[in-house]
């Protein structure tokens, strides 16, 4: 059963659970705070799970890992976001208090899994990434790219300029008929997606200015 289930939390951000192949083990795109729908819906299907990538450290895509029974992967330049919600939601949420996890955190960039292709796409954070499954023709790409916007980069560890290289050096390299899953809202093609992206396009014809 090769397939790709989205639920999506009250914080509007999108967990995937992706089947790749038909060895009935399903791995997690990003762990927002409510995973019970989701786990629930694994244990429906029968299905094992084999881990968890996280495509960047915000809370609404990692403050699920405490509840997460497996390995959970990501880019490690991150890792102080994810181990550390309160440094971000405090500052929105006076008075909220959150424990840091202190569970392992693995590498993504050691993953030796065949199915999984990993691009660094700093911007949104330094340590953002996309995950792409060729055999489903879906790449993940969190807060990095959405349908109609992409990423901001106000926040920490956040650069416009790397959003720009990223966008330039690793969307425009994405294969164009492969579906876009991002971090919120809905997905499209890569090829929609560079026609109808407004604001992608707009960062585009930026840097290229830039470059001449």
């Amino acid at each position: 059963m090769n397939d790709i289930k989205v639920f999506t939390s009250f914080t509007t951000s999108n967990c995937y659970v992706v089947t790749p192949d038909d060895s009935g083990v399903c791995y997690l795109i990003d762990l927002p705070p409510d995973l019970d729908e989701t786990l629930n819906y694994i244990s429906s299907k029968d299905l094992s799970i084999g881990g968890a990538f996280v495509t960047h450290g915000h809370y609404d895509h990692s403050l699920g890992m405490k509840e997460f029974k497996s390995n959970i992967f990501m880019n490690l330049d991150d890792e102080f976001l994810a181990r550390n919600p309160q440094e971000q939601i405090g500052k929105i949420l006076n008075g909220l208090s959150l424990e840091q996890y202190e569970g392992e955190i693995l590498d993504i960039n050691l993953h030796q899994y065949d199915f999984l292709k990993v691009y660094s796409n700093p911007g949104h954070t330094i340590g953002s990434v996309s995950f792409e499954f060729s055999n489903l023709g879906a790449i993940f790409t969190g807060d990095f790219v959405f349908k109609e916007s992409i990423g901001r980069t106000d926040l920490y560890s956040g650069s416009i300029s790397s959003m720009k290289d990223s966008i330039n050096n690793v969307f425009l390299n994405f294969e164009k008929s492969y579906d876009i899953f991002p971090g919120h809202g809905e997905y499209d093609s890569v090829e929609n997606i560079l026609n109808n992206n407004i604001v992608l396009k707009e960062l585009l014809n930026d840097w290229t200015s830039k470059r001449n």
